[in-house]
This record gives C-alpha cells, structure tokens and sequence, in this order.
C-alpha cells in the first residue's frame, strides 16, 4: 500500500444491503470532498459469505463490494475490508453469544462455556482459541473472498482488545504465554496475506504496555500480550499499525513514538470528539518530527477516523451533516461528532504531514 500523500482514512461497521446508497452517497457528497483516500469496511460477520454462508449475518453481497470499490476509486479512494481476527467474535457489552462460526464450532471458541446472557462487566468479548489450528480452514477462505472482491493489496485484521486468551478453560491454551499465542496468531495471518501479495494492517493496543504508557486497558494491554512488540520476527515490521485512543491523556500519546521507533508503519486513529482528537494530533506532529531528526525506522503514515457505529442511511446523512459543521450532539459518540472532528483534524493537518 503506497500513497504519493499521506493516508487520511475513514473506518466504518457495515452489514447492510439496504445500507449501501448511504455509502455512496457518504463518499460521494463527504469524504471524497474532505480529502479522504481511503475507506475501511468492517464487515464480520456482515459481509454475506459465498464461501461460508452459513456463518453470515449480514447482507453484504460481493457484488455491492465491487460497486462501492469501483465507486471509491473513481474518486480517488482506496476501499478495503476489516476482518476481525482473534477477539471480537462477538457483540461487545450487548450479550455473550458468539458469532455463528463459534457457535458452530465452540472447540474454535476460547471461552465456550460463558453464559450467553452474561454481560460486562462480567464479560466484555469472545476470542478464537489461538491453539486450534482448525479454525483457519474458515477464516482463511472468507478473508480471500473479501480480498478478491476488494481487489485489495491490503487488509485490516482487527486484533484489538484481546482480553480472552490463553485461559485456564482452555484445554489447549491453559498456562501458555500470552505473548507468544498473540504473536504466533498475527504471523500466520500475516503470511497468508504476504503469499498472496496482501499487506497486513491492525490494531496496536495489544502491543502496549498499559501501565508503562499511562493508557486504560482498552487502548493497551494488561494481560500479558504486550511483550509481543519485540518478537520482531512474528510481529514483522512490515505491518501497518493502526494506533487508536480516544481518551485525552496529558502525558501525551507514546506508543505513536514507540511503534515509530520500533521499525512500524503507524497512523493514528482517531475518534469523535474532536477537542481530543486535535490534542492527539499534536503530539502525532511531534513525532513525525522527531523520527525525521533520529532517523527512527518507522514512519508516520497518517491518520484514520473511526465510526463505530453500523453504517445506515440515517447515518450517513448525520455524518455528512457533521461535515458540513452541523450543531455537536450531546451523544459523545455520535456520527454528527466524528463529521465534525473529520472536518476539524483535515483544517489541522493541512500541509503539515
């Protein structure tokens, strides 16, 4: 993946057919003319697998996935899918009901045996079993059928808040390092992408010391995981890393330094308010200056906006409305919020990556 200018994202949840107009408009009336260059969908288990349908919820066809790439690159626009990899195999805070494919299959599950009506803070979200090999025969598939819809040279693995892994539940994981199940899972994902000329992006909380970095346990790891940053020949460097935080911190945003530092492609994710968002920004500049003065091996890439909520019409007209500076909502998280620190952060970043 290579752009002649920065990477200036936008990341969203889609799952429905009724829903791709909405996008289109978006793109077309929004993001095209926001200077945004790239379009990450989100889509498992919404995409509406040929490969698996069975293990599907959403309506996404093939065919729209051909229509919004075609439609994103008449306008400069690079679209390509998110797949979630290891953890979020299931709703996060709504219920603990897993995913078809795990609950087709709960020897793919790591916690199989949670009740499927417990809730946070009980329980956040399932993870697959990084032991059971077998669950590649699925996911390797479907991840292919996204690609070749996509035409993409990149895909984005998830792997973020990776709470459930190596549990004492688990027959196959029960006392393995947590580091080393992390690291293993990302390099066979990531050479099944490399042998098929696709880059790899994901989430870098898990490779974050909470505690080290002043970050809540979301946006880092508590449980162990982190130690995988330095298995540098697992956790390759070819990987894009996606950095997100949305909580201002005083202290600054290090781990933008550290992926930088450590030899890794990073672009900034940013939320919906838009005073953080201007905060972080801040010091991601920073960094771009110090890694041109030390010489650091990685390089910031850009950034990338995050909408969490699952793309509709109604949404799409409220993002738009936020980027033409419509009045904030009082809901932190809304889709007017994240239109309106889209239109704030590209007014910031003009000329200055």
């Amino acid at each position: 993946m290579s752009y002649s200018t920065p990477f200036i994202g936008f990341h969203t949840r889609f799952a429905d057919h009724d829903s791709v107009d909405g996008l289109l408009k978006l793109v077309d009336q929004g993001l095209a003319p926001a200077g945004i260059n790239a379009l990450i969908l989100e889509f498992n288990p919404g995409y509406s697998y040929r490969c698996f349908p069975e293990y599907s919820t959403g309506t996404i066809t093939y065919e729209d996935c051909e229509k919004i790439r075609d439609f994103c690159a008449q306008r400069g626009i690079k679209a390509f899918p998110l797949f979630q990899c290891l953890s979020h195999q299931s709703d996060h805070m709504v219920s603990a009901k897993a995913w078809p494919l795990l609950r087709a299959h709960p020897e793919f599950c790591e916690t199989p045996d949670v009740p499927e009506d417990a809730k946070w803070p009980d329980f956040y979200v399932h993870s697959w079993c990084p032991s059971n090999d077998g669950i590649y025969e699925y996911v390797f598939p479907m991840m292919d059928e996204l690609i070749e819809a996509f035409r993409t040279d990149v895909l984005h693995i998830g792997v973020d808040e990776v709470f459930e892994i190596a549990e004492a539940c688990c027959p196959r994981c029960a006392g393995k390092d947590k580091a080393v199940l992390l690291a293993d899972t990302v390099k066979r994902i990531h050479d099944h992408l490399a042998a098929r000329g696709v880059e790899t992006m994901m989430w870098g909380d898990r490779l974050l010391n909470a505690d080290k970095l002043g970050y809540q346990m979301w946006e880092a790891d508590r449980f162990g995981m982190y130690p995988a940053f330095d298995m540098a020949d697992k956790v390759t460097r070819d990987i894009i890393i996606t950095d997100w935080h949305y909580d201002l911190h005083d202290h600054g945003y290090p781990s933008i330094g550290q992926f930088m530092e450590g030899g890794f492609r990073t672009i900034a994710a940013l939320g919906a308010d838009e005073e953080q968002a201007a905060h972080f920004l801040k010091f991601c500049l920073e960094y771009v200056y110090l890694g041109r003065k030390y010489g650091w091996k990685g390089n910031f890439d850009g950034v990338l906006f995050t909408h969490w909520a699952p793309l509709t019409n109604e949404k799409a007209d409220d993002l738009l409305e936020g980027l033409k500076g419509g009045e904030r909502s009082q809901f932190p998280y809304s889709s007017r919020n994240v239109g309106r620190t889209i239109t704030k952060c590209m007014k910031n970043l003009q000329g200055r990556l």
